[in-house]
């Protein structure tokens, strides 16, 4: 009974993860300050949308049977093309004690920043890609140099400049919620808003459901991700498809990178810098294979949101902030041991699907001679 329960845990992904995210969600609203509750759920909502674009970046290379270590470097150069793009430069500098920074940027329409950055992203991540399909070097070694080279360049060429002079209407994505949010004050009802930031979420998500769902393009993705050798003997070119996943992932990782810098009113190179560990988690605790060849984008956004329900609940119980890696960490390796689980079951169900198909086969064999 035990074994079958724990089977059935991993094998129906979303049902499972599903209940984990009810039941934190649930320690949240019951231990949250009344008065705080809409800021607490709203900001929560933005963390969620926020990671959850980064776990589907994750998850587009895992997909092909890949991965991509430098998810927070390219999010955090992108977030910086953004901020000085349309960063209001204006007279003067501001000087905390020997630091002194001066406000510069093109001023640019907030539209052209966030192109351009989702450009950038997507460059970068083909260009990771393509260096993976032609040098054959092991994606641990190419993405883990390119953290350093993209860190690297984004402290040289910015000097650890930060761009805060922002457009309101960019800051808008982050502040505004449909409905308005308000709380209690003065008799005033709460009124719990959706963030525009989280709606702009459910658009992407839709449009990557569609990509792997609804298209030859998605679909020859994923059957690279089960046998690359066995897509390039079916025509399937395996190295282009590679390369366009991390080029989709790159370009996730801009648009993560520009909604942060929306999120916290300013573009700085520390962006992204906590990205890895939380992209991996939410793609595999949603049902990602880490081998490739199944995706799943809503369980993407459910494993966004238990980490980030966890960080909350951590908070709510006051344990030190400098622990919450540890519970991270320990996320982490159970999403592993659930992916191991998955592959175990697909393998399982594709051995007894062989037999089942070589049984019917037999009986047929037999039946004609009998004839």
């Amino acid at each position: 009974m035990i074994k079958k329960g724990l089977v059935n845990f991993v094998k129906n992904d979303l049902a499972s993860i599903s209940v984990v995210l009810i039941v934190l969600l649930t320690f949240v609203i019951t231990k949250s300050n009344p008065s705080r509750l809409s800021f607490t759920m709203v900001s929560l909502s933005k963390d969620i949308a926020i990671f959850t674009i980064v776990g589907m970046a994750q998850m587009a290379t895992l997909a092909v049977g890949q991965f991509n270590l430098a998810v927070g470097a390219m999010g955090g150069v992108a977030g910086m093309v953004c901020g000085y793009l349309i960063n209001i430069p204006y007279e003067g500098s501001m000087n905390v004690d020997t630091y002194a920074q001066a406000e510069i940027g093109l001023a640019l329409p907030w539209y052209v920043g966030v192109i351009a950055a989702l450009i950038i992203g997507f460059i970068v991540g083909a260009i990771q890609g393509g260096m993976i399909v032609k040098t054959k070097i092991n994606p641990f070694i190419i993405t883990l140099a390119l953290i350093s080279v993209l860190h690297g360049l984004n402290m040289a060429v910015t000097r650890n400049i930060y761009f805060r002079n922002l457009p309101e209407v960019f800051k808008a994505i982050n502040k505004n919620t449909i409905p308005a949010t308000t709380t209690p004050d003065g008799g005033q009802a709460t009124t719990y808003g959706v963030p525009v930031m989280f709606i702009v979420t459910l658009v992407v998500m839709v449009v990557v459901w569609m990509l792997y769902n609804r298209t030859i393009l998605g679909r020859k993705m994923l059957a690279t991700g089960v046998n690359t050798r066995a897509a390039d003997f079916a025509g399937i070119n395996s190295g282009r498809y590679i390369t366009l996943a991390h080029g989709i992932s790159g370009m996730l990782c801009a648009l993560a990178g520009v909604l942060t810098v929306s999120k916290l009113g300013a573009a700085q190179t520390s962006i992204g810098d906590n990205w890895m560990l939380y992209s991996f988690a939410s793609a595999i605790l949603g049902g990602t294979l880490l081998n490739g060849g199944k995706v799943s984008i809503f369980g993407t956004m459910i494993g966004a949101g238990i980490m980030m329900v966890v960080n909350t609940v951590l908070t709510l119980l006051k344990i030190s902030a400098f622990s919450h890696q540890i519970f991270i960490g320990a996320l982490l390796l159970i999403a592993f041991m659930l992916n191991k689980g998955r592959e175990a079951l697909i393998r399982q169900q594709e051995r007894a699907a062989v037999k089942v198909q070589d049984d019917v086969q037999s009986g047929g064999s037999k039946n004609e001679e009998f004839a």
